[in-house]
Formats: C-alpha cells, structure tokens, sequence
C-alpha cells in the first residue's frame, strides 16, 4: 500500500489545488479521494486502486494532449484559457449572485 501511496503523492504534486476554487477545484477533489481510499479497510483492492492512479497519472502527464494534440488555441466561447480561469473562480461567481440579487 505504501508504493501505491507514494505514487498518489507524486500525482498530487503535479496537481496543485486552486485556492480560488475552493470546493470546486480538481485538485482538492482528488486529494479527498485519495484521503478516503487510503483509510477504507478492505473496502478498495490494490488493483482497484492502482487502475486510479494510473488513470490519474495519465491525466497529469498529458498523455492525452500529447495523443491528441488542440487544433485551435480558442473555446467555444470564445474566451482564451486565462479568461475561462478568471470567469470560473470563486470571486467571479460570488460577484454574479451578488448582481442577480439586487
């Protein structure tokens, strides 16, 4: 179990959480899963929990991107990725349920 937790912590490293997106971020949601695989007793197999880190390093290593490298800088918005970020942070949010109040 050891090796398999080391290897969690290596994709957390790659993975940093967003702090403004607390509750919403990625890396915060995968830090919670692996704190709760890690103290289920009996409840994950190794095998089931090497078939998630896997997949977790796969994600964190751009294999992906690399296979399937973006044609287009641009979103369906519009937006460039620095925008998405900015449009889907906390502060932003809070400040469209403030507008949608009044």
């Amino acid at each position: 179990m050891s090796a398999l937790y080391q290897r969690f912590l290596k994709v957390l490293e790659k993975w940093p959480a967003d702090k403004s997106k607390a509750g919403r971020d990625l890396g915060e949601q995968i830090r919670k899963q692996v704190t709760k695989l890690t103290s289920l007793k009996g409840g994950a197999t190794d095998q089931g929990l090497d078939l998630q880190i896997g997949a977790l390093e796969r994600l964190s290593n751009n294999v992906y991107l690399r296979k399937y490298p973006r044609t287009f800088d641009s979103t369906a918005t519009g937006l460039t990725a620095a925008q998405c970020n900015q449009v889907l942070s906390s502060e932003f949010l809070q400040y469209l349920n403030e507008g949608s109040k009044k």
